[in-house]
């Protein structure tokens, strides 16, 4: 309809499209509204009736093709404590969902494509629930919640039902080394590929101070030792950086 009426003004014709937003004295907005409670709908409260008449004449004394009318509600401040059935009730604007039925969807409410598409990105986002767009349309409160009590259920966590062993990837994070794997010589040769025999490679455990930690040695073509510092290794007085460098060092150069 807007199109054909831009077409018309741009010919030199009549035409004009009116957006409208929700309708306070008739309608479904109407019948949805309880005890003349203030509904929130998309953003927007009911225009009454004799508000549109006076709009209209407005409109007609006016040369634009498209115009719109709607009375915008007041925004309130996002809160992040809301649950899914507060959070789609927000995005609707919807203050009392008490004031609408619990088995009409979404689509029958007001719902439009772009309340769709924040209502699909924040379920996903804040949620981790996926719905399709289909889904969406046919949501209703009733579901939503049916939804917000199980994923309040879901948040329930006790710690002593929890088996650590069970934990998945922990062995990537974490690797375990035990007493036994530290060997107290100062340098260890590793296993190399040694395809180069000029070079030859020290590499240096981190907090670990275990060489265990090189797994992937076995892929370096150069030959390669590794030099553990752990207390083991160095005298009781030497406790500083370069009293330790000065007991390591000479012996490790002296040894390869």
């Amino acid at each position: 309809m807007e199109r054909i009426c831009e077409k018309r003004v741009k010919e030199g014709y009549h035409g004009l499209a009116i957006q409208w937003g929700a309708i306070g004295d008739v309608g479904l907005v109407a019948d949805m509204q309880e005890e003349n409670k203030e509904l929130i709908i998309g953003g927007t409260l009911q225009q009454r009736i004799s508000s549109c008449l006076d709009t209209l004449e407005i409109f007609l004394l006016q040369d634009r093709p498209i115009v719109s009318s709607m009375v915008v509600a007041e925004k309130g401040n996002a809160n992040k404590s809301l649950n899914i059935y507060e959070t789609v009730a927000q995005i609707m604007g919807l203050k009392n969902t008490n004031a609408v039925s619990p088995k009409v969807p979404l689509a029958e409410m007001g719902m439009d494509s772009m309340m769709a598409v924040e209502i699909k990105q924040t379920l996903e986002r804040e949620f981790d629930i996926f719905l399709t767009t289909q889904d969406i349309r046919m949501l209703n409160f009733a579901k939503l919640k049916q939804m917000s009590i199980k994923s309040e259920q879901e948040k329930i966590f006790d710690p002593s039902e929890t088996d650590i062993n069970n934990l998945k990837n922990v062995n990537t994070l974490f690797q375990k080394i035990t007493n036994s794997d530290f060997i107290p010589n100062i340098l260890n040769e590793l296993v190399t590929k040694k395809e180069v025999d000029e070079v030859n490679i020290i590499f240096v455990p981190g907090i670990d101070n275990c060489l265990k930690v090189f797994k992937f040695t076995s892929e370096i073509k150069y030959a390669a030792t590794c030099l553990q510092y752990e207390i083991l290794n160095v005298l009781n007085e030497n406790h500083s950086v370069m009293k330790s460098a000065a007991y390591l060092l000479p012996v490790s150069f002296a040894l390869i």
